[in-house]
């Protein structure tokens, strides 16, 4: 019995020094989310910052362009319903804008269409080291109530130019240049 006596103290110091503190979790937690964070980044800045685009990349911007035309009908379908809320409407055109590249305007004379058959006219191609251009032609289909007066415009084909390029976006306390696709002028 008293050699349990002294063996006890023995095995309670050895648990109370082995065992890890508190602080030792929240530690470990803070360094594996920075690390976390740090690879994010720069996954983030590989893929979407590299200086010179692929083929394989220009053709998914490609393809994020016909999205973003798509887009843009669903918003000018909000931005034209009268039974949504204005904040609805307000901030719909908001979004419609932040689609085209700065100094290109959003047609005013695009309401309640669709567009259809969207195909790539001309692939990316580099015009410099910050910006790819392009254009997609789509077949424009007017859906409102005012058709029965466009009876000769019910449909045209149009076209766009497309835009990546190559601008500063905040990642938490980062700031990393990434590409990004905007749409250019509607002929």
């Amino acid at each position: 019995m008293r050699r349990f006596f002294r063996i006890l103290p023995l095995v309670i110091i050895y648990f109370l020094c082995s065992a890890k503190g508190c602080n030792d979790n929240e530690q470990d937690s803070s360094l594996h989310e920075e690390s976390d964070a740090a690879r994010s980044r720069d996954s983030i800045t590989s893929v979407f910052g590299s200086g010179n685009l692929d083929q394989a990349s220009l053709r998914a911007f490609e393809v994020t362009a016909k999205s973003k035309l798509n887009d843009l009908a669903d918003y000018l379908k909000i931005m034209n319903d009268s039974s949504a809320g204005k904040s609805f409407r307000d901030k719909a055109g908001e979004m419609a804008h932040s689609l085209f590249l700065n100094g290109n305007h959003m047609p005013a004379s695009l309401k309640e269409v669709e567009f259809d058959s969207i195909r790539v006219k001309e692939p990316l191609q580099r015009e410099s080291d910050t910006v790819y251009s392009g254009q997609l032609d789509f077949t424009l289909r007017f859906t409102g109530a005012g058709n029965r007066e466009k009876k000769n415009t019910l449909v045209q084909t149009k076209t766009i130019d497309i835009f990546t390029v190559k601008r500063e976006k905040i990642f938490g306390r980062d700031t990393v240049k990434v590409w990004n696709v905007f749409l250019g002028d509607i002929r």
